[in-house]
């Protein structure tokens, strides 16, 4: 009997641990303690789930970063941000992810003078 309790507690303490964990990764995929941080993550994964949620909610608020994430080294987070940005504003302002760098930076300045004349319409 003692020896099973040995093995409980063990087993409640790692269980312990497991869902801190848990807790703790889960609130980085939902963006963290402030709104918006998913959009800033250093995680390729965590920043491509804020993008999704983003452009699912049509969350214009969420514009500025989200064309911030267009210059992203990692392909797929350019994939996602202009497909949210398109969800958003109904326009991708000419941005293709697969562009070269030198064309895609043309496209950002394109995003930045609309958002500092024009704003962002829903």
């Amino acid at each position: 009997m003692i020896t099973i309790c040995r093995y409980c507690r063990k087993f409640s303490a790692l269980l312990f641990v497991l869902m801190m964990v848990l807790v703790f990764v889960g609130c980085q995929f939902l963006g963290g303690e402030r709104e918006g941080a998913g959009l800033e993550s250093s995680s390729s994964t965590v920043r491509i789930m804020a993008i999704k949620r983003a452009g699912d909610s049509k969350d214009s608020a969420a514009v500025p970063k989200l064309v911030d994430c267009l210059q992203n080294e990692d392909e797929s987070v350019r994939f996602y941000a202009v497909e949210a940005l398109r969800r958003i504003t109904g326009t991708d302002r000419g941005y293709d992810y697969k562009d070269p760098p030198q064309k895609r930076a043309a496209a950002v300045k394109r995003w930045r003078d609309f958002l500092d004349t024009d704003g962002v319409t829903e």
